[in-house]
């Protein structure tokens, strides 16, 4: 009972539904393949729609960001400088991806007289540098949580007296380690998507199709939801 009361709570909250619309947009994405059955159809459309919802959705994603942006600064609280610039390199490109994509919302709509196309790509484009240094981020967090693990570790030999509290703290880092593997392959899961979706001669875009592509992201958004709820626990 308690696990739909907290999955209820999590629909309700704005990010929850988010998350299970993305879930179900790529699950039909994969349903649908590149079939021309009228299940598979069926299948693209419901893809299509949900897709469509979420960036409806995101015209609102826009002040959320920036609030998040402007708390995060210049990073000086980051020690790491390789992390304080790829921390900073994402939030400038995050935030440059929303307007981008209300822009190319726009156009299809014909509110603005303008082409979608090139704003589509931009978005894309965006997407994958974001992805790109997220992943890095990733790596490079690993990095510094195994240096504080190994650091743990050796203090537990050392000092016995201390070695339950050195325990506890040991286990909390490599749960964040744990976490950052998840999110990495969360981030490469999405790449493979955000590259294949770019034109044709970018590293391996279109390559794969309709089917695979909702199989990357279905795994990214399981992945995603693992997270949250790993997170709780």
């Amino acid at each position: 009972m308690s696990l739909l009361v907290d999955c209820v709570k999590f629909i309700e909250t704005y990010r929850g539904r988010d998350k299970i619309i993305r879930l179900c947009s790529y699950a039909a994405m994969l349903v649908g393949g590149d079939n021309t059955s009228p299940i598979s159809e069926k299948a693209r459309v419901i893809g299509r729609e949900l897709s469509a919802c979420r960036v409806i959705v995101r015209l609102f994603d826009d002040l959320p960001m920036l609030a998040y942006n402007l708390r995060y600064g210049l990073g000086s609280k980051e020690k790491n400088t390789c992390l304080r610039v790829c921390e900073l390199g994402s939030n400038l490109v995050n935030q440059l991806y929303y307007p981008i994509e209300h822009i190319a919302w726009c156009a299809d709509k014909q509110l603005l007289n303008i082409k979608s196309g090139s704003f589509w790509l931009a978005g894309l484009i965006l997407w994958a540098i974001s992805l790109a240094l997220q992943a890095v981020k990733c790596l490079l967090t690993i990095a510094k949580l195994k240096r504080s693990a190994n650091r743990l570790k050796k203090q537990s030999y050392e000092n016995s007296e201390q070695r339950e509290e050195l325990r506890l703290q040991l286990h909390s880092v490599q749960a964040d380690i744990f976490s950052q593997y998840l999110l990495l392959l969360q981030s490469m899961a999405d790449l493979l998507n955000a590259v294949n979706w770019l034109p044709k001669g970018w590293l391996w875009a279109g390559r794969f199709g309709a089917a695979k592509s909702g199989l990357f992201g279905l795994a990214s958004s399981l992945i995603m939801l693992f997270r949250h709820w790993y997170s709780r626990s």
